[in-house]
């Protein structure tokens, strides 16, 4: 099958040709592709089709189709080229939910706090029990470092909310539909330590501000 564009034309696998529209939109919005769940169709989509798709939003997009492999999987995401972030009205995450996927991945990949799935509580204590990462809530929150009242359980909860939506719509938490409360770590949440690996490894230096 060949999917025309302007001057661009796609040559697709026929078996599984139907699943393009879906993952062109899902990775041109942001997320990432790994064999999970819903996933699976479109990760197997791009693996069938990877060397046509990569030359198609190169050409299109002036965009880079990344996979970036671990022990536990392989992922797949768009990488625009500098010019063309710049064109582009994406929003990226805010700070407040970079600091929130920051915090959890030292607490998940770095000191091995949890294991894939949690629950917002379990995550709630220990992010208010953390000395180094709860200065940094009570500047975001209360404006404070010094801080003694530890942040209230509703305002702590709202934020890892928002946050876990915001990582969810990137591909690298999910939600679990039975429930909520609970969300399970998937292995392209690895691209956040691509992005800030400095961060990371320097928590006490990160600048945090009260947003309120």
């Amino acid at each position: 099958m060949e999917h025309q564009d302007k001057e661009t034309i796609l040559e697709l696998k026929e078996h599984n040709l139907d699943r393009f529209a879906e993952t062109d939109f899902s990775l041109r919005s942001g997320m990432h592709i790994q064999d999970y769940k819903s996933q699976s169709k479109n990760f197997r989509f791009i693996e069938d089709n990877f060397p046509q798709l990569y030359s198609f939003y190169e050409r299109m997009y002036q965009a880079k189709l990344c996979s970036h492999q671990l022990s536990v999987g392989l992922f797949y995401y768009l990488d625009y080229f500098e010019e063309q972030k710049s064109k582009l009205k994406k929003d990226s995450l805010k700070p407040k939910h970079t600091l929130f996927a920051i915090f959890l991945y030292t607490l998940h990949r770095i000191e091995r706090r949890f294991s894939t799935t949690l629950t917002k509580d379990e995550l709630i204590e220990v992010l208010n029990n953390h000395d180094k990462i709860k200065p940094h809530i009570h500047r975001l929150f209360l404006g404070s470092a010094s801080e003694d009242t530890i942040p209230t359980q509703i305002t702590l909860y709202r934020w890892i909310n928002e946050s876990l939506k915001e990582l969810e719509k990137l591909g690298w938490v999910d939600i679990l539909e039975d429930d909520s409360e609970q969300f399970e770590i998937l292995p392209a949440f690895e691209r956040i330590a691509m992005i800030y690996q400095d961060a990371i490894n320097n928590i006490e230096e990160i600048r945090t501000t009260n947003e309120q």
